[in-house]
């Protein structure tokens, strides 16, 4: 018998949602600033939310790109 490789679309979920995410973080960032307003707390969770998103990009990247040994 052989070892199947089952292949799942988990990480590419991810990256999805991490380009949403920091799509998203880049508009809290800057509708604000269009708006001429100032928003200390706009810009920190903008900054989280597209730091996580680049994150969650980079790792689901790079679990597709992993060889797994079975």
């Amino acid at each position: 018998m052989k070892n199947t490789i089952e292949k799942t679309t988990g990480p590419v979920w991810g990256v999805a949602a991490g380009v949403f995410l920091a799509a998203a973080g880049l508009s809290l960032g800057i509708f604000p600033k269009s708006l001429n307003s100032a928003g200390t707390a706009n810009d920190f969770i903008a900054s989280g939310v597209a730091m996580l998103g680049i994150f969650l990009v980079v790792y689901s990247t790079h679990e597709l790109r992993r060889k797994r040994l079975h």
